[in-house]
């Protein structure tokens, strides 16, 4: 034991008598005398450009940080591949020795392993270009975008690199990216480890992430996208947190493979308790009385405490003080946790400041909308309280008119005390589009169309013809059954009031209702509209005139249709009134809309009656999350006068996507002699819709519709003599798909239930664009 401590001992003394006289007699840095530049293959840059980036200089004492940043500049400009600096003893010093090669040209870029996708779809994902210099950032991010078009489709294990292959005399490469696919795997389950006070089923619905299913081939799930569910990981925290488990998290994320194409995920979670606000406090409010503040706030004692609850009642009393002018006014709710009660106390500090007017409006940025386009929008005006509230609609307003990218609105100081400038800064977007494409639906077969718009048009600013806030719209749609050619103009301003003034200028030309004639309309139209007593109330006027009529009648035709033939001239005035409440969007689940129009044909032209319609749609929630049921409802009556009969072109046919689903369209409707539909003066339809969302994008339906037409005004007697039914029905399924770039699409199945002899019993199917059919 001695001699092996002798030994140690012996060797750490050998090494500190080795080392002493190096840190005892330091040598000073040798002096660079000069300084050379080399270059590998071809030069990619001058000398001159490499030593205007070269800082150490001849005479310099030689430093290693110093030529490291040398290094770092030079890799800086962009130009080179691989930099090394050499030394060679001098002397009186020391040379310095850059060389560099420049970053080679890409000849070719090779794919080698892959099987699943071939070379040149996976060559689209790539960013680097033959012809280009070799860049390492570029082939790194390229062999990650390859990585992750993979994982997208669920080969989560493949591996991806790149080997570039470098000609140093002629200053080529090419690049392999070498490609080990895996297989592809499923997710078969996600579970949540410890999870007690919610379901794992609800859980799974709060997470994008989702086991594969039957259908997982149209929506993409059932795979793991690693951007996805890194979202995830948040929106399972914030549900938590709303819940009132503000302690809420995620302690591990496992990964199992029951078999090798199978995923199980697991979350492993902490939940802590749930928490409930406690004592409730509220200092500073000196003008106000707590009771009128706090009016609208949701957080009291006892109720569960959620971030997102808090929030909210943060805004409602800033609120109430930014709608009475004191903007800058100061809201904190503090908070106190007691893990030991599960309470959390609410101490709210108001500091409420003065009140402030407004001294003047200044709008900037708007360098084609005219100014009174953007202060018409505005609920608020100078002198009056600096009420924020309306400040913020107006925002909102603006933004709605979609003629802006940017909308921003603030108070700014003025030497005026309590008496601040609104400044609107706003940013122009482009407000007109030229757009083209084609379309299919049951009623039109396959149409193409071509439309030009102006959203912000002004009539009166040529040659540019933009500005004043107007709306127009050409558009064309031809077709295998419809010739369709429109020009619309809208001032939504008309003198500076909130009327609304429309025209429309059309011609049309259709033949989808029978193969024994066409229809054809032109004419013209001007309107008025202007909401009434609120926003849910609207009503208008219009006068239309039109030559309308049926042509090219087949010699096939019932001599009552044959009588038809030809087109007349309609002057119609028309006035409507419509309420609507409809709330949720592209699904409405509550709300109402009801309209009553009526229109009087006369004052001049061929034809002469009255048409009254009445039309109906209610929304409201189903029976769980997400469901929602449709009920639609419509009646109308049009009668001639004058000993003028209604001619076919104005009368009634119920069939197709947007009525009775079950019935080709317009086949619901009195006979001719011949069992040609021929039209009615009255008519009512109603249809249940009860919807249930799938997934994101895609809903299944199921319907009922009923209703039909009859030959008289005022009159629901069918024409038992030629088979006509007092009612015509259907029952059905459908899909509902909101298409990116598409749009909304209707796919249904009718099956007649209860119809006449002139329809068929079979089913059909309607194929339609929206998710409702609303009017």
């Amino acid at each position: 034991m001695i001699k092996l401590l002798l030994r140690r001992y012996s060797i750490l003394l050998a090494l500190l008598i080795f080392w002493a006289p190096q840190y005892g007699y330091a040598q000073p840095a040798p002096v660079v005398q000069a300084i050379e530049v080399k270059h590998v293959g071809p030069e990619a840059v001058s000398d001159e450009l490499i030593r205007a980036n070269i800082r150490v200089k001849v005479g310099d004492p030689l430093s290693t940080p110093s030529v490291n940043d040398d290094v770092r500049n030079l890799y800086g400009t962009g130009f080179f591949y691989n930099i090394r600096v050499a030394q060679e003893r001098l002397t009186s010093g020391v040379k310095l020795i850059y060389v560099v090669q420049g970053k080679p040209l890409l000849t070719d870029i090779r794919i080698e392993g892959n099987k699943k996708w071939s070379d040149r779809k996976i060559k689209k994902k790539i960013t680097s270009e033959v012809g280009e210099p070799l860049d390492e950032r570029k082939l790194f991010a390229d062999a990650q975008a390859i990585k992750e078009m993979y994982q997208k489709s669920g080969y989560q294990k493949t591996e991806v690199k790149y080997d570039p292959a470098i000609i140093e005399k002629s200053g080529r490469s090419t690049v392999t990216f070498q490609i080990v696919e895996a297989p592809k795997v499923k997710i078969e389950r996600v579970d949540f480890v410890g999870a007690q006070a919610f379901s794992q089923k609800k859980l799974r619905k709060v997470i994008k992430t989702r086991n594969r299913w039957a259908f997982s081939w149209l929506t993409g799930s059932g795979i793991l996208k690693d951007d996805q569910f890194e979202d995830d990981k948040e929106r399972l925290k914030e549900y938590y947190r709303n819940e009132g488990y503000i302690d809420f998290a995620i302690s591990d994320i496992t990964f199992e493979y029951p078999e090798e194409k199978k995923m199980v995920i697991k979350f492993h979670v902490f939940e802590g308790q749930q928490y409930k606000v406690g004592r409730v406090s509220y200092t500073g409010n000196k003008l106000f009385p707590t009771e009128q503040v706090t009016e609208g706030v949701t957080m009291t004692t006892g109720e569960t405490f959620t971030p997102v609850a808090l929030q909210d009642d943060t805004d409602t009393v800033r609120d109430f003080y930014d709608a009475r002018g004191y903007i800058d006014s100061r809201i904190e709710a503090r908070r106190t946790p007691n893990v030991d009660t599960g309470n959390i106390d609410l101490d709210w500090q108001i500091s409420e400041g003065d009140k402030s007017y407004v001294e003047k409006i200044e709008i900037r940025g708007n360098t084609k909308t005219k100014d009174k386009v953007i202060r018409r929008e505005l609920a608020i005006s100078p002198g009056e309280i600096f009420d924020m509230v309306s400040v913020r609609l107006s925002k909102e307003r603006l933004e709605g008119l979609n003629y802006f990218e940017k909308v921003d609105s603030e108070p700014e100081e003025t030497e005026v005390p309590n008496r601040k400038n609104l400044v609107i800064n706003v940013e122009e977007r482009n407000t007109g589009n030229i757009s083209m494409g084609a379309g299919f639906s049951t009623i039109d077969n396959l149409v193409g169309f071509v439309e030009v718009t102006q959203g912000n048009f002004d009539i009166f600013n040529p040659p540019n013809f933009t500005g004043g806030g107007q709306k127009a719209r050409m558009r064309a749609t031809v077709g295998s059954r419809r010739q369709d050619y429109l020009i619309s103009f809208v001032e939504p301003w008309l003198f500076d009031r909130k009327l609304a003034f429309s025209v429309d200028l059309y011609h049309r030309e259709t033949s989808f209702r029978s193969t024994l004639y066409n229809e054809q309309q032109t004419g013209g139209s001007l309107g008025l509209e202007r909401a009434l007593w609120n926003d849910f109330w609207r009503g208008r006027v219009s006068y239309t005139f039109e030559n309308v009529g049926i042509t090219d009648v087949s010699e096939n035709a019932s001599p009552e249709l044959r009588a038809e033939s030809g087109t007349q001239l309609v002057s119609k005035i028309g006035a409507g009134l419509t309420y609507d409440t409809r709330r949720g969007g592209l699904v409405p689940n509550a709300g109402q809309k009801v309209e009553l129009i009526t229109e009087f044909a006369g004052l001049g032209g061929e034809a002469d009656f009255i048409r009254t319609e009445m039309r109906g749609s209610q929304y409201f929630p189903g029976f769980a999350e997400g469901h929602t049921w449709e009920i639609l409802g419509r009646l109308g009556t049009i009668q001639g006068y004058s000993g003028h009969n209604v001619r076919l072109f104005n009368r009634y046919f119920l069939g197709g996507p947007r009525t009775l689903r079950g019935y080709r369209f317009a086949r619901v409707s009195p006979r001719d002699s011949i069992g040609e539909a021929f039209g009615g003066n009255t008519y009512w339809f109603g249809s249940a819709e009860y919807s249930i969302p799938i997934i994101e994008r895609l809903r299944l339906a199921a319907f009922y519709d009923a209703g039909n037409v009859y030959s008289s005004a005022w009159s629901f007697n069918p024409n038992s003599s030629r088979g006509e039914q007092f009612y015509q029905d259907n029952v059905g399924v459908g899909v509902r798909l909101n298409i990116p770039n598409l749009g909304p699409l209707r796919l249904d199945y009718g099956f007649p239930i209860n119809h006449d002899n002139n329809n068929s019993g079979r089913g059909r199917f309607n194929f339609d664009i929206g998710f409702t059919r609303d009017f």
